[in-house]
């Protein structure tokens, strides 16, 4: 009989062999190059602007979220501001003292104005000083009427007498509605531009929702409040974001990349001169190109380089397969050996040791599974006796639903080969229609099995428990569950919580389930349990030691 990997490769050598296979792939690769390369030309064209342009919109992006941050943080301001006992009691010049020590290490300052607009506190002046008075657009006055926090569009600030933006929120003082703002110059939108770190060819302009410019990263005194060009205008009538052609307020034609902010409707247009984006699209297509035919010449001499070395690996892994047929162990592979090859190899070997020790492991196998058998077994005997025996007239589903927590324990179980369980599942599986009810947190925990089986019936019967006399029992309800691992004892310990139930008082005498879960973490898991029945609800916490192996852990 012919042995594979003898007669096989030497009759087929030329067609179908890896090298040949390899010296086809080079002569298809060469034909149709000057082909291909005026595609991969093109694509490399479109592929490049594509790039550039999803750059502009990231870039857009990026600095819009940077300055909703810094609104968002001088509404924060505003807010914190807001609560400020002086300010409440109406002692504004006391306010004013505070306010400015507050602002003092910051661009902006504080004003606060009625319902009409006068200032009452400003302090960029000293207080007492005759303040103007504000005018408000009505998008503005609506919101502060509706008791929001609203963000300006650009502003003649009649005290600062510098194009401003304003931050404010509604208070109620003595009765009476004022608004409290945080109010920064325009220009100070640039520091954005600068920490984003915008290329030095790129115009990046902050647009209020009046399409006036609030900040520019170039000219910025000279555009500020300008009107955004028309055709840019009528890019933001057809959509919040995009690319489009557009003039720049120089007059420079570009392309731009705009968005527009769901949280203060202002749109970040970031620009390139079309000239420079051309000169960079053609740079990235000759750099690909180069790139691309140095890559083929490359690939063309490692492709025949490697092919006698693929070659000889591949005949190995053939008689490897015929030393496994014959029922030999594998020596390890060779360390110089490709990656995927090696292995192919290692599972080979690997194979030819798990058939060997298939049959001892089956013997281990049923053995385990029936004393794991006779262990559930006893554990239903005893629940049966304490049940039906103790407990005067209790009913069949008591019985079931301890076995259905048991049984979901045992699934959990089966799933890692009765290694161990997770924490959060096991508390999951044993809550059963009340786990929508209970908040759990703590962190991954592996249980070995006779902890998990433990715990499985102790959380039944505080679920149990919680439904019949507990939280569990009232619509409003909750129970918390939290556990954690004590990174010195290396115990676990965990706290059940019910929240929001009827009256509890202590048990005048402890029931079957206080006694099975007390019986449960001090017997079989040599841990603690304490009970507490507050007025509020039960809370139980309890504490036992992981052991260091796994119990009833096996090989396969």
């Amino acid at each position: 009989m012919k042995r594979l990997g003898e007669g096989d490769f030497g009759d087929r050598r030329r067609i179908g062999s890896v090298r040949g296979r390899l010296v086809l792939l080079t002569v298809s690769l060469l034909a149709p190059a000057l082909i291909s390369m005026g595609f991969l030309l093109a694509g490399a064209d479109r592929e490049s602007r594509g790039q550039l342009y999803q750059q502009l919109v990231t870039t857009a992006r990026a600095l819009s979220g940077a300055v909703d941050r810094q609104a968002a943080t001088g509404i924060s301001i505003a807010e914190t501001l807001a609560t400020d006992q002086a300010l409440i009691n109406g002692d504004w010049a006391g306010f004013h003292a505070r306010a400015k020590r507050a602002t003092e290490r910051r661009a902006g300052w504080i004003v606060v104005a009625d319902a009409d607009g006068q200032q009452v506190v400003n302090t960029l002046k000293p207080y007492g000083t005759p303040l103007p008075r504000i005018k408000r657009p009505p998008s503005e006055a609506s919101a502060y009427s509706a008791g929001r926090s609203k963000v300006s569009d650009l502003i003649a600030g009649p005290v600062a007498r510098k194009p401003v933006i304003t931050v404010g929120t509604p208070i109620m003082v003595k009765g009476q509605l004022y608004v409290l703002s945080y109010v920064v110059e325009s220009a100070s939108f640039t520091s954005v531009f600068r920490q984003q770190r915008v290329p030095d060819r790129w115009v990046a302009t902050l647009l209020d929702n009046n399409r006036h410019v609030i900040a520019r990263s170039r000219l910025n005194e000279k555009f500020t409040g300008a009107l955004a060009s028309k055709d840019m205008e009528e890019n933001l009538r057809h959509s919040t974001e995009g690319v489009n052609k557009s003039v720049s307020l120089e007059g420079v034609p570009t392309m731009v990349a705009y968005t527009r902010s769901p949280q203060t409707g202002w749109t970040l247009v970031v620009s390139i001169p079309r000239e420079e984006l051309a000169s960079t699209v053609n740079r990235s297509v000759a750099l690909g190109s180069g790139v691309f035919l140095l890559l083929l010449i490359i690939g063309i001499g490692l492709s025949l380089l490697y092919a006698r070395r693929i070659n000889d690996e591949m005949r190995q892994l053939v008689l490897d397969a015929d030393a496994i047929g014959r029922g030999e162990t594998l020596p390890p592979a060779n360390p110089d050996a490709l990656e995927e090859i090696a292995a192919v190899h290692a599972a080979l070997r690997a194979a030819s040791r798990e058939l060997k020790a298939r049959e001892e492991r089956q013997g281990v196998m049923i053995n385990e599974l029936n004393h794991r058998v006779k262990n559930t077994l006893a554990t239903v005997q005893a629940l049966a006796r304490q049940t039906f025996a103790k407990v005067k007239g209790a009913p069949v589903e008591v019985f079931t639903d301890r076995l259905i927590a048991l049984s979901g324990a045992h699934d959990l179980l089966t799933r890692t080969g009765w290694r161990e369980a997770e924490m959060a599942a096991l508390v999951e599986v044993s809550l059963g229609a009340h786990v929508d009810r209970v908040d759990r947190a703590g962190p991954d925990v592996a249980l070995a099995p006779h902890t998990a089986v433990g715990l499985s019936m102790v959380f039944h019967e505080l679920a149990t428990n919680s439904a019949k006399y507990g939280a569990l029992s009232s619509p409003e309800g909750r129970v918390e569950v939290f556990w954690r691992v004590d990174p010195v004892t290396d115990k676990l310990a965990f706290t059940w919580r019910d929240i929001g139930g009827p009256p509890v008082s202590p048990p005048k005498t402890p029931g079957f389930g206080t006694r099975l879960i007390e019986s449960s973490i001090r017997r079989e898991q040599k841990g603690q349990a304490r009970f507490d029945f507050r007025p509020d609800g039960l809370v139980f916490e309890a504490s036992l030691p992981l052991p260091e192996a796994v119990r009833w852990s096996n090989a396969f």
